[in-house]
């Protein structure tokens, strides 16, 4: 006997190629399913007051009961209310029952190859039965089924329940069926997801019967983690609400056997998110006839795809070739439009870049002779923030950039008006995925004033902005997620935009008659295909969401949020191996370009610092899918990061761990003055410990020889003090170098393992003098030590 669990398409092979006269079908999880995570989830909905766990402890123990006192161990929904009597009278009770029947009606439904294959079983001329394992009785599970299909009643000859019988399919209700329905138990075919119930019993008895194989286990995989994501970004989750699952279909029938890291992508992630807000935009444009859609490229790509796919009679859309760099460049219409531009620039700053300077002159316009002027000017004054702000604000400077800005608006709004033909009166809703709508900020006022028209913003997500109400909407925002939970979401959300962009060329200017003009893309030439075919899975999937007939209610704004939430703090080993080859840039019109995923980094920054430094400062802009790295490190760091975005958590390297290790450091002043402490390396990643050493003397030297025998060192680098425990400070250190600025005695080395140390063996650090205060940090591995761990992490106590 071997159990060959299948999808439902080889069910259906199977069945045809069968000598049945009964198509028999599991009912839950076969035939109905649910639009919830699993079915606990129902019974938080059932009453307020009335624990979820109360009505699943209530059923154990009914089941309980009716095993001791009658030896049958199924039970009705009946007796299993009954057990909640010191809650709920008698009249409550069936109200209960009618509430839960209610709620599985609401977050039910039919499974679409299961139905088919009834359909196919009637036009063969065949009896049709279902058998489930189930508290409802058959009155009951019928008026389920009916109320998803009023062709069910003739599709569906009978329904045995294990309730009526008092027993299960494991134990007597396949023989009682067969002995009821008197047919040879070979022409019976039956189709069910429980292994034992549905197959094992069932094969045993003769009968001819298929193991339904929901999902694969990569699909199980990822709807274990959307629940843990969902607990994380809504803690109602499966207290108060259940957690929404609205594509478990979809993967059913599309994702099998082998899957990619492109599929899983886009049908656990990109399809649903872009399914959802799709509908969600059609919503907004309906609540305002007449409105027009213009979709901003490059990362409104995949929305205007999405909403083409679902609604291709809409008409009144297109694609809008505006980056942030033309938005920016195209709105300074005063003096004081520069002045704000100016002090968000230059905001915390005391030295400005290069590269800031260049990025700066590239948005306000400057000619290049001037460019040069002030850039040498810049460099005499050690690149000073406040003269940089004067010199762009000098009058000449600022006609200057008002005149080519209200030049490069023209050309702007030329496009506009060949995408979308606008008119004065016409209300133009921008859509993109958000965050705080740059394009929308800077031209709205502008282009209502030109063109006589209303500007809205319709995102994705939207972060709170002073009388955001007023002007946008999204599909999460301010009133319906809090800001930790839009941070949350927004904070990694870089591989999301990657997998939503056009990838076509960065718009930075116009021609006279509004044709954009760009630069070329600088994603990984070898990905751009693998993006596609993402894009092209993800269509796929919102197709067959569609025709699936989906439901578009709030909770499916909820998934969203989820399944986004999951990608991008818990993906899957595939997911994480796919976005390492891809770079990204920052569309601002510099050639800036950083890595996607970068796991070899990642893992060497855990080495450094632990689990520590994921709650960072939340500006550290240096990596931008942490998140994606860290799962790969493992779950509990991916865990931690999640948690502290969500929560606002934060923690010290020294209260993250209690793990500890004594090194003794001698401070040398000189040939007559020094001195022996004792100093705590703390355990960060790997089994690696990081040591923070003040250099309050010209000399020092690590008397490691004292506690470890072996040891492994991973870097040893000088960091400002200043930037000590701070985002900056990984940018900032700077790496010290074996034999020149330090020296290890007596011992033997091999590459970075030093080995055989003595009692006396010492690192010794000699470092060239620093002009402002510096800490030596040094990272290792203890390999084997000369003394009891535990006997050491007391005393580090």
């Amino acid at each position: 006997m071997k159990n060959t669990s299948v999808s439902f398409d080889d069910i259906e092979q199977q069945f045809l190629k069968s000598d049945a006269k009964v198509l028999s079908l599991d009912c839950f999880d076969t035939l109905f399913w649910r639009y919830v995570s699993r079915p606990f989830d129902i019974f938080t909905r059932l009453q307020p007051g009335l624990c979820p766990t109360a009505r699943a402890k209530a059923e154990m123990l009914a089941r309980s009961k009716k095993r001791l006192t009658t030896g049958m161990e199924e039970v009705s929904i009946e007796e299993i209310y009954s057990e909640l009597s010191g809650h709920l009278d008698t009249g409550e009770q069936q109200k209960v029952i009618e509430r839960e029947l209610a709620l599985e009606i609401e977050h039910g439904f039919l499974f679409p190859p299961a139905l088919a294959l009834l359909r196919k079983a009637k036009a063969r001329g065949l009896r049709t039965i279902i058998v489930s394992d189930t508290y409802f009785n058959a009155e009951q599970l019928h008026r389920l089924l009916r109320s998803h299909s009023d062709e069910l009643p003739t599709l569906i000859d009978h329904i045995y329940c294990s309730s009526e019988f008092g027993h299960g399919k494991c134990t007597q209700l396949w023989p009682a069926i067969l002995g009821q329905e008197q047919i040879e138990p070979r022409h019976i075919f039956h189709a069910g997801d429980n292994s034992e119930a549905d197959f094992t019993r069932p094969i045993a008895l003769g009968i001819h019967a298929v193991h339904f194989k929901q999902n694969e286990a990569a699909i199980v995989s990822i709807q274990a983690q959307r629940q843990v994501a969902a607990s994380i970004l809504f803690p109602s989750s499966h207290t108060t609400a259940p957690v929404p699952s609205f594509f478990h279909a979809c993967h059913s029938i599309a994702l099998r056997n082998e899957i990619s890291g492109e599929k899983l992508t886009a049908w656990t992630m990109l399809g649903p998110v872009m399914y959802a807000f799709a509908h969600f935009i059609k919503q907004q444009r309906d609540s305002l006839p007449g409105v027009k859609l213009g979709f901003l490229m490059r990362d409104g790509y995949m929305p205007h795809a999405a909403y083409q796919a679902l609604f291709p009679q809409d008409t009144d859309a297109a694609a809008l070739k505006i980056s942030r760099f033309t938005a920016i460049c195209s709105a300074f219409h005063d003096r004081q439009s520069i002045i704000n531009y100016l002090s968000e620039k230059l905001q915390g700053i005391t030295r400005v870049t290069p590269a800031g300077f260049a990025l700066m002159a590239r948005h306000l316009m400057l000619s290049q002779a001037r460019s040069q002027k002030i850039e040498a000017r810049l460099k005499k004054r050690n690149y000073s923030p406040e003269y940089l702000g004067k010199a762009l604000l000098a009058n000449d400077v600022v006609q200057e950039t008002l005149a080519r800005s209200a030049a490069f608006r023209g050309r702007l709004i030329a496009h506009l008006h060949n995408a979308l033909q606008l008119r004065a009166g016409d209300t133009l809703m921008l859509v993109d995925l958000g965050y705080s709508g740059t394009a929308q900020n800077l031209l709205a006022p502008l282009l209502e004033k030109a063109l006589g028209i209303t500007v809205r913003g319709c995102y994705l997500i939207a972060a709170w902005m002073p009388g955001w109400h007023k002007n946008r909407t999204a599909m999460m925002n301010p009133d319906n997620a809090d800001f930790r939970l839009i941070r949350t979401l927004t904070r990694f959300i870089t591989s999301f935009e990657m997998l939503c962009s056009s990838h076509d060329f960065s718009v930075v200017d116009y021609s006279e008659e509004g044709v954009p003009l760009g630069e070329n893309t600088s994603l990984s030439q070898p990905f751009l295909p693998k993006i596609r075919q993402i894009q092209q899975e993800a269509l796929t999937c919102i197709r067959m969401a569609a025709g699936l007939g989906i439901p578009t209610t709030p909770a499916l704004w909820d998934a969203a949020a989820i399944d986004l939430a999951r990608y991008i703090y818990l993906p899957q080993a595939e997911e994480t191996h796919l976005l390492a080859g891809l770079n990204f840039d920052i569309n601002l019109g510099t050639d800036l370009v950083k890595k996607m995923v970068d796991v070899t980094e990642a893992v060497d920054y855990m080495r450094r610092y632990g689990a520590s430094r994921l709650t960072m400062d939340e500006n550290d802009e240096s990596r931008t899918n942490h998140a994606s790295e860290l799962r790969s490190c493992g779950m509990e760091y991916a865990l931690s990061l999640f948690a502290s975005a969500r929560y606002a958590l934060s923690w010290s390297m020294g209260n993250g761990t209690q793990r500890q290790q004594a090194l003794d450091v001698m401070f040398v002043q000189d040939s007559q003055n020094a001195r022996c402490e004792t100093l705590h390396a703390t355990s960060t990643f790997d089994g690696y410990y990081s040591l923070y050493i003040p250099l309050v003397t010209p000399e020092l030297a690590i008397l490691a020889g004292k506690t470890l025998r072996d040891m492994e060192i991973h870097s040893a680098s000088l960091v400002p003090q200043k930037a000590l425990y701070k985002d900056r400070e990984s940018r900032q250190s700077q790496p010290l170098v074996l034999n020149e600025d330090y020296f290890i005695d007596g011992a033997t080395r091999s590459n970075n393992l030093v080995l055989n140390m003595q009692d006396d063996s010492f690192l010794y650090f000699r470092p060239q003098q620093c002009p402002e205060p510096m800490v030596l940090h040094l990272v290792y591995r203890p390999l084997n030590e000369k003394s009891p761990a535990y006997l050491r992490e007391q005393q580090a106590i």
